[in-house]
């Protein structure tokens, strides 16, 4: 009943989408502007976007991993995550992820846990960063509060782990449950045990290639492929806010709120809204092209009922 419900959420905020741009924009400016769009720097943007999904990611996930799985099996497990992610509700895809790589990796369900934790918390730090850097440039901190008091809150847990592990790994023993103490002692084991500086370090380098390397491809079709006369500093607030957007999984692949998010910004910065959302839609669709093209192939090669069931399982 609630997956229902969910579809039913997302079919309504699609649906109020589409009603607004039919009813609101100007639909033949905005596919005048898509026509006009000099298709070497569409070309530029896609392969810039297919380099950080196909490489960069892929590095910074086996590194995470230990190198541990083949990179078949690192693929394997970021696109059928990725994918997942993009058409179904709840984050199956972080499910059958962990799924896939808990048959991987010797340490089980717990290391498995362990790697995606810091996979998402280092892309929370990520976006808060171009959030400061962002807010210093615009003179501006309304993005970079909330998100900093969360980023902090769960810095804060992690050094309670790593500096008085034991006392809280003999709390969690006083739960009445084996196998969820069990569980939830190995994942703060294993946090414990890989935080240190040099992993830090390498890890924030390896996630700000990624993330700075998404704010370049949104620049280059922005100002490269749409001509908007945007500052440097205008486009990282612009692509802070349609990364935020991305992130918020309230419909498939966010259609609709990337594209309402990014029509905002660029509109705040007084660029015309017809121009904005075909702007939005073109690089929305460079951002998921890679994702997708990989999350198909991972599901041919684990099968689409397969790949379902890896998620639920894990989730029940």
């Amino acid at each position: 009943m609630k997956r229902v419900l969910l579809l039913l959420l997302q079919a309504g905020i699609l649906a109020a989408c589409a009603v607004y741009a039919l009813k609101y924009l100007d639909v033949g400016r905005v596919l005048g502007a898509l026509s006009g769009v000099p298709k070497g720097r569409v070309l530029l943007g896609l392969l810039l976007q297919c380099f950080l999904a196909w490489v960069v990611t892929p590095l910074r996930f086996s590194y995470l991993c230990r190198w541990e799985p083949p990179l078949a099996t690192v693929f394997q497990a970021m696109g059928l995550g990725q994918f997942l992610n993009q058409i179904l509700p709840a984050k199956l895809g972080e499910a059958a992820k962990l799924a896939l790589l808990r048959r991987a990796l010797s340490g089980g369900l717990a290391s498995a846990t362990e790697i995606v934790f810091w996979e998402r918390f280092f892309d929370l730090n990520a976006l808060l960063c171009l959030a400061l850097v962002s807010g210093a440039l615009m003179d501006s901190t309304a993005l970079t509060a909330p998100l900093g008091l969360l980023v902090g809150g769960i810095w804060g847990a992690v050094f309670v782990l790593k500096f008085w592990g034991p006392f809280v790994e003999g709390q969690l023993c006083r739960l009445p449950w084996a196998g969820l103490t069990g569980y939830l002692t190995g994942v703060a084991c294993a946090l414990r045990q890989r935080l240190n500086l040099r992993f830090a370090l390498s890890l924030a380098g390896l996630t700000l290639v990624m993330w700075w390397g998404e704010v370049l491809v949104q620049g280059v079709m922005l100002r490269g492929a749409f001509g908007f006369d945007l500052t440097p500093a205008q486009i990282i607030v612009v692509s802070v806010v349609g990364m935020a957007g991305l992130s918020v999984p309230a419909t498939p692949g966010s259609v609709g709120v990337y594209e309402a998010a990014l029509v905002a910004a660029l509109t705040a910065f007084g660029q015309p809204r017809e121009e904005s959302l075909a702007a939005a839609l073109l690089i929305h669709a460079i951002l998921l092209l890679p994702v997708l093209l990989l999350g198909l192939w991972a599901v041919a090669r684990t099968g689409l009922k397969a790949a379902l069931s890896l998620g639920r399982n894990q989730v029940g």
